[in-house]
């Protein structure tokens, strides 16, 4: 037996012992989009808490972070593998923590200085420091170069005024990766940001959670009210935000699978079509064939852009993958309603576990808008990936 199976013969033994696995039949009963929390918010982040210090204690967590920030010193295989047992089981999920591992640990690991990754990220990835983003605000969103919130040098600080929004999982948090315009004179506006690290209890900070269209409230608004941060409290340099900022976007795109790894969506389909009677109908067989096609295409993918293959290592293959994500998540919960019918989008009130093929469809809407419109994520792709020539302004 190999180094990599007997790594993953130890974590299935260790997630068996406390959680059952997941029937891939029912794979349609119980979804993982971060709107679904029957057993309440509050409930949720405590679950992923839990399930990400205990991987973290028995040596499955951060797998490939050096050791001397808190990481095991090994490989994306072992990372690849965790994640792919991970679904085996009915475990809760872990996207409530997805922000800080997945972009502020390497945003911080690329970018920031030797202290603040010694600071910032044992604690991060220990699951004992939980991190939002703070990037979005009211009138820049997708454009998130025409940016408003304000940090104004004030002696040896900064003075931070401004207002963010759909900021997931900051009422949770402890920490944020906050973008501030530093030199409105800059002569390109994307030259006068700088990205901080704010922390959420600090004075001036005031969180309000939103309640979104699928009746979650991970997404809050931050107000910032002469918040007062320090040199030593930013990530990168003054005025090169921006340069940061990219970094942590493609992350995002790249990584943004819709809850569609390893056939899930397959699975779903398959599942509704089998309890509707109409897996023999080809009309619903070919949409789902091209819902699996799409999903295996969808992986593959991923897997190239983490390899740095894919177009080259062109950092806008992140769009890529956002745009074909976000349209296979709408594609696929709206085969499952039809499929389902009425039962898809009403439900027994004693049923809480029923809901989820309705959640799913208006979950799905937010899937091409999150981070970046898909709007957006084209003209990238236009502009960085085919060369072609910039929009006119």
């Amino acid at each position: 037996m190999s180094e990599l199976e007997t790594f993953r013969a130890q974590v299935r033994a260790w997630l068996a012992e406390r959680y059952a696995q997941v029937d891939p039949a029912k794979d349609d009963e119980r979804g993982d989009t971060i709107a679904r929390a029957p057993e309440g918010h509050a409930a949720m982040v405590q679950g992923a808490i839990d399930l990400q210090q205990a991987l973290y204690a028995a040596g499955f967590w951060a797998t490939r972070l050096p050791v001397e920030y808190g990481g095991q010193g090994l490989t994306r295989a072992h990372d690849d593998i965790v994640n792919e047992e991970l679904m085996r089981f009915d475990c809760p999920s872990l996207r409530p923590l997805g922000i800080g591992m997945g972009l502020a640990m390497p945003t911080i690991l690329g970018a920031a200085g030797e202290e603040q990754k010694r600071r910032f990220l044992p604690k991060l990835v220990a699951a004992e420091e939980v991190w939002c983003q703070l990037f979005s605000e009211p009138d820049a969103g997708s454009d998130l170069v025409s940016l408003r919130c304000k940090a104004v040098r004030d002696g040896d600080t900064w003075v931070i005024t401004g207002q963010k929004v759909w900021s997931s999982f900051a009422s949770d948090a402890q920490f944020g990766m906050l973008l501030a315009r530093t030199d409105p004179n800059a002569e390109k506006p994307h030259s006068g940001i700088t990205m901080f690290i704010l922390p959420m209890d600090r004075k001036g900070v005031t969180v309000v959670p939103l309640v979104d269209i699928a009746g979650g409230h991970h997404f809050n608004e931050v107000f910032l009210e002469d918040v007062v941060l320090h040199d030593d409290e930013i990530i990168g340099e003054v005025n090169r935000g921006w340069q940061v900022a990219n970094g942590t976007l493609s992350g995002e795109r790249s990584g943004y699978l819709g809850g569609s790894g390893k056939g899930r969506r397959r699975r779903q389909a398959l599942a509704a079509a089998t309890a509707a009677g109409k897996l023999g109908d080809p009309v619903v067989r070919d949409r789902i064939v091209d819902i699996t096609a799409r999903e295996r295409i969808l992986e593959l993918l991923a897997e190239r852009i983490h390899a740095g293959v894919a177009l080259g290592g062109n950092p806008a293959a992140g769009s890529l993958v956002k745009v074909f994500a976000g349209d296979l998540e709408q594609q696929s919960s709206e085969l499952v309603i039809d499929l389902r019918g009425a039962a898809g989008v009403a439900w027994e009130a004693d049923q809480p576990d029923a809901d989820y093929s309705a959640h799913a469809l208006s979950g799905s809407r937010q899937a091409r808008i999150a981070g970046g419109t898909h709007e957006i994520q084209r003209n990238l792709m236009g502009e960085r990936i085919l060369g072609l020539p910039r929009e006119a302004r």
